[in-house]
């Protein structure tokens, strides 16, 4: 497969354009116009020549043959038409791309010498006019193919073809003066078998009514030898039947066949159905591609509602459980409490943040920085101007810096239950640093779970917290062989955005402290219907930020984007739109199928075709993030896995490229309970936190009785914790900065 999308690039290459190359197991080549799809044959059995050979003649029907019926206007066979334009457009490709005059010269000269065009020991002078046109411009004038005087006219005709309508016109001429010698060879034929049979009844013998009866007798017998007898009572018929060895054979070649066709071509296409082997597309692969438009609307849940659902769901709690158990002013009395200690705690990491960030800000300036002459003189250098030109005041010229803009993914599945708490503490400082640097940013939960409340939102029925969800027949938005995002199983909640004042934003950080308080603390509450920790739709939300991000750039005007992922584990699978045909059925239907092994994911956006999947998760993962990053140049995409000690050798290992060094990892692992992935693949940073390592939240606390060595000891526990957190703290904002 390696090969085959060698040779798809260097077919996009060749037609300049926004061409979608697929392999697949077909006995021809096949271009969709209207689509701008070429489909080529797996040719696996070609040589790299005789494939290149191959590629730029598929390439140049794509681009210089028209897509129209010219039937409807010419009266000709087809295989003249296609040989004609043979002959234009590999010369049209040979004009563009010079290099490819050596690929169809060894391409071509290796299938002759495998006589593909089914020439070998016959005389070419005997094949019709068209065939040897055929031959002479595949195999080259070097193959010295006989023509007669009156043939070159033809023959520099082909040659001299520059448009469509000038291979049609000179492709009847050739049909018609071709239709014409059949027609006068099949009457000298004719005339030459009469004058046989006149000859034969001539022979200078009597007339039958001059012979005596002895005359006539000895005549019979020499004219009739004896026969079977079974054969004496089936007498031939046959029109013309005096003498068939005066006839003349048929030409070879040809063979006297329907000159409508082309031997040597009709040779040539069943030889080229040989280079791929019977099975080698036994599991052809499926080409799927990113959806061309998605309605944000459908997916994605504005900060508004969200929290206005959450809210009104926590009345209805409140009177629920006040009257029953305990006082309102009780129920969220210990996540109100924690929240604001949180909050007093992060304005120290928050602060360094900033202050970070607007160090590596100020140096990247000064770095950019440069000085120019104003042309306003400087006085305090007046006196030097005898010796010394420079006596006009300078300024220092900073260039604009780039905006930026923020889009975090959380992960709201199950697994998350127990670092749920810590990572949205992680991700509230995050959110409060870019507002004190004022960068905008949204936050987008990802969730199976959200249904729920949504259909509630626009229905007005009450909320069902247990509703199981069964999809009908119909499946919304499923279109074939594309990626497909099930808007009754897939969302985005808008749990935090910059689009908000300082009230609001307040509240969004409280709704969604609360929710996830209450998964690691028992509470009086439940989490919000429509809000329950559910599956791990990651891939859904990275090809979210196909739309995502343009929408995002656009309101907000920047000019760079910085993606984080926070979660703990591998996505689910996500779905395309698979084409089924059934026994019993007639129709193809399409059904989700799951993207995991050997399909191979396609942009037409961007013209890139991806290595076929084969199973692994992280790499159906990380071939996601390299088509956005491909579609969105100014986008990194920053990673945040939390995981066990136990799982960090197999996530280096998946996500750590060949420069990537294990021991270094588990060395800074082992040390500060987290690491810095060098050289991630497909993430731009990749960063790797202990599961157990989120709520240390280490301070200088010891007993009024504590011993010198317990000062020590947590003296030291306290400086370790900070040093790590600033450690990664700070690559982080060197990425953004």
């Amino acid at each position: 497969m390696q090969r085959n999308e060698v040779k798809g690039n260097l077919a996009k290459l060749l037609a300049t354009e926004n061409l979608v190359v697929e392999h697949r197991q077909c006995e021809t080549a096949q271009f969709d116009v209207d689509r701008r799809v070429l489909t080529l044959p797996l040719w696996d059995l070609a040589t790299n020549d005789v494939y290149d050979m191959l590629v730029g003649h598929e390439v140049g029907h794509a681009l210089f043959t028209p897509n129209r019926d010219w039937r409807v206007d010419v009266d000709c066979s087809m295989d003249y038409v296609n040989i004609v334009e043979d002959a234009r457009i590999e010369k049209l490709m040979k004009r563009k791309y010079p290099g490819l005059k050596k690929s169809f010269a060894r391409g071509y000269s290796e299938l002759v010498e495998q006589d593909f065009f089914g020439t070998e020991g016959k005389d070419l002078i005997n094949y019709n006019l068209i065939d040897r046109i055929n031959l002479h411009y595949k195999q080259g004038a070097d193959s010295l193919i006989p023509f007669k005087d009156e043939e070159l006219e033809f023959v520099d005709a082909v040659g001299n073809t520059e448009t469509f309508d000038e291979v049609l016109e000179v492709a009847k001429r050739i049909y018609d003066w071709q239709t014409q010698q059949n027609e006068e060879q099949k009457q000298d034929a004719d005339d030459l078998n009469a004058d046989n049979v006149a000859a034969a009844g001539e022979g200078g013998k009597k007339d039958l009514d001059e012979m005596s009866d002895e005359e006539l007798l000895e005549e019979l017998e020499q004219e009739s030898p004896a026969k079977d007898p079974a054969q004496l009572d089936t007498p031939s018929y046959e029109e013309g039947a005096a003498d068939k060895s005066n006839v003349q054979p048929q030409p070879d070649g040809n063979q006297g066949g329907d000159h409508n066709e082309s031997q040597t071509q009709k040779s040539f296409d069943q030889l080229a159905k040989e280079l791929s082997r019977p099975n080698a597309g036994l599991h052809d692969v499926a080409y799927v591609e990113i959806p061309k438009t998605i309605d944000l609307d459908t997916y994605i849940t504005d900060w508004t509602e969200v929290h206005d659902w959450i809210d009104s769901q926590r009345e209805d709690h409140i009177k629920q459980w006040e009257s029953e158990f305990t006082p309102a002013n009780v129920i969220y009395k210990e996540p109100d409490e924690s929240y604001r200690a949180f909050r007093k705690s992060s304005n120290k990491e928050v602060n360094y943040l900033v202050k970070e960030f607007e160090s590596r800000k100020s140096a990247d300036a000064y770095a950019r920085a440069g000085t120019s002459r104003t042309g306003v003189l400087n006085t305090t250098k007046l006196h030097e101007y005898k010796f010394n030109e420079d006596i006009f005041r300078k300024i220092t010229v900073l260039p604009d810096g780039k905006n930026h803009g923020m889009i975090f993914l959380l992960d709201w599945s199950g697994s998350m239950s127990n670092e749920i708490l810590a990572t949205v503490k992680q991700l509230l400082n995050l959110t409060l640093f870019c507002k004190k640097v004022q960068i905008p940013f949204e936050v987008y939960s990802f969730t199976n779970d959200w249904y729920i409340a949504k259909n509630s939102i626009i229905t007005g029925e009450p909320a069902d917290r247990y509703h199981s969800f069964y999809h009908s027949s119909d499946y919304p938005n499923l279109n074939a062989n594309e990626i497909y995002l099930d808007p009754m199983q897939f969302d985005l909640i808008n749990v935090v955005s910059s689009r908000s004042n300082s009230k609001d934003y307040e509240r969004m950080c409280l709704n969604l402290f609360r929710e996830a308080f209450c998964y690691r603390n028992r509470c009086y509450y439940q989490p919000t219907v429509g809000m329950n920790l559910s599956g791990t739709p990651l891939n859904e939300a990275i090809v979210m930020l196909n739309y995502l991000i343009p929408d995002f750039k656009k309101k907000n005007d920047l000019q760079k984007v910085n993606v984080c992922i926070l979660t703990d584990g591998e996505s689910s699978p996500i779905g395309y739109g698979r084409r089924i045909r059934r026994d019993y059925e007639e129709d193809i239907k399409v059904r989700p199928g799951r993207v995991d092994y050997n399909q191979c994911l396609r942009d037409r956006s961007t013209g890139r075709v991806y290595k076929p999947f084969d199973g692994c998760w992280s790499h159906v993962t990380g071939t996601f993030i390299d088509q956005v990053k491909d579609r969105n140049p100014e986008v990194s995409v920053i990673g945040f896995r939390i995981l066990a000690a136990r799982d960090l050798s197999n996530f280096v290992g998946r996500y750590g490229s060949r420069e990537t060094t294990y021991e270094e990892v588990q060395k800074q692992w082992r040390k500060e309970k987290s690491a810095i992935v060098p050289n991630p693949l497909s993430f731009t940073a990749l960063y790797a936190i202990a599961n157990n390592s989120l709520d240390d939240d280490f301070e200088f606390e010891v007993k009024d009785n504590a011993t010198k060595g317990q000062i020590t000891k947590a003296f030291k526990k306290m400086l370790n914790s900070k040093s790590s957190n600033k450690k990664l703290l700070s690559s982080f904002i060197g990425h953004i900065s």
